[in-house]
Parts: C-alpha cells; structure tokens; sequence
C-alpha cells in the first residue's frame, strides 16, 4: 500500500502544521465508520463540513473541515465552539476530530 503526497486537483488544502494563527475544526474521514453520518452530524450542529485535503510531512489525509479562520492578534474566543465539539465528540470517534491552532498570539 502506497501513501499519497502529491496534492489532490481540485479539493481546498491545508498544511499541518498549520501557519500562525491559523485555526480549524474538521473530521479525519479515515477515522469514521460513517462517512455521510459524520457530515449529517456536523450539519446538525451548524457546520457546513466541506472536503478538504490536509496535507502532513507524510501523507495526505481527507477531512471534513467544519470551521475554519486566520486570526491576527485576537484572543481565540470558543466558547460556542466548545459546546458544540463535545456534542460532536459524544457522537463520532474523538480520534477523528482534529482542532487545530497555528503559533501563539500576542494580545
């Protein structure tokens, strides 16, 4: 079994790690049993999943990204995300679910 590393055409990337400020949500696709059932649980809880590609040193992975943004010195405020992570995370493998957070702010 080969390891894909060259880009996917036509899918949104994102590096791993990610760039200074840089934060996201999303949903490794590999490591769901339901691939449908975890965008219809996102879609649930208002995300609007979208497929991406995250590329890493060694591979590419397939997510569902759920949130996504680039923040430039703003404290990282997510108490409304949190909430709706853990209901994510009572529902799919917290293995899957990848929050991600690039550098530190200065405030």
């Amino acid at each position: 079994m080969t390891t894909a590393t060259a880009p996917i055409q036509g899918i949104k990337a994102l590096s791993y790690p990610p760039q200074r400020g840089e934060h996201w949500l999303s949903i490794n696709l590999a490591l769901v049993d339901d691939v449908a059932g975890a965008f219809a649980i996102a879609q649930e809880l208002g995300f609007k999943p979208e497929l991406v590609q995250v590329s890493t040193r060694s591979s590419i992975e397939i997510h569902a990204l759920l949130f996504h943004e680039q923040l430039s010195g703003s404290p990282l405020n997510t108490a409304d995300l949190d909430d709706r992570i853990d209901q994510l995370a009572d529902r799919i493998s917290t293995a899957a679910i990848r929050h991600t957070y690039g550098g530190r702010l200065v405030a």
